[in-house]
């Protein structure tokens, strides 16, 4: 589990994965296994099908980010964090390996094609939930977190663009049983509209001469 970049300085601690199948001759099995103990390889046996699962897992998804964030074309930085530091050089890890390495843990591993849904529904849902406080974010500046909009059933009232209230409508009164409206304020008066002209007046308004005529 390990090449020619993350083995360069030494092999000790790190993973040797075998699976002893078709064994034909024991003592040479153990053996060829004894060269990577002795050179301090943690030595791991399981099958197959186990391997290409953790493998997809581990192996593949980190040649996978390092080869998207090598098309970002990352560079150093006067005010690189450790968290950076280690993301240049997971890029400079896996990006001197070659492209067939990597194509190979893909084509080859029955587990890859799942491992690269799932990477890009994760980064979708993470987008979505940005999004989703960014909109709650502006709705906070624009309509205020107070509360100052919320609507009181009974007996309450709304914000009106004048800063006066505006009544909203009460409970059925005791003498019809039909809702009880008031009406908006106007203007910071009272909440009783305006009388009505009747049609003698509006036809005396419409048919009354101009005080100025022509010549």
């Amino acid at each position: 589990m390990f090449g020619p970049e993350s083995g360069r300085e030494t092999w000790r601690g790190l993973p040797f994965v075998y699976d002893k199948v078709r064994i034909g001759d024991q003592e040479r099995v153990e053996s060829f296994l004894g060269i990577f103990a002795k050179e301090g390889c943690r030595m791991v046996e399981m099958t197959c099908a186990e391997h290409d699962k953790y493998a997809a897992g581990s192996q593949f998804i980190t040649h996978t980010m390092g080869r998207v964030l090598e098309k970002m074309a990352l560079g150093s930085t006067p005010i690189n964090t450790r968290g950076y530091e280690t993301l240049l050089d997971l890029v400079e890890n896996t990006s001197s390996d070659s492209f067939d390495l990597y194509y190979g843990l893909f084509m080859y591993n029955e587990n890859a094609m799942e491992v690269l849904q799932s990477l890009g529904e994760a980064f979708e849902e993470l987008k979505m939930e940005l999004f989703r406080h960014l909109h709650k974010h502006n709705r906070n500046q624009l309509f205020g977190t107070q509360g100052k909009f919320k609507v009181k059933i009974n007996g309450g009232a709304l914000p009106s663009q004048n800063g006066n209230s505006v009544a909203l409508p009460s409970q059925r009164s005791n003498d019809t049983g039909e809702p009880k409206v008031d009406p908006p304020l106007q203007n910071g008066n009272s909440g009783e509209l305006p009388a009505q002209p009747s049609n003698d007046t509006m036809k005396a308004k419409v048919d009354s001469p101009s005080s100025q005529t022509c010549d």
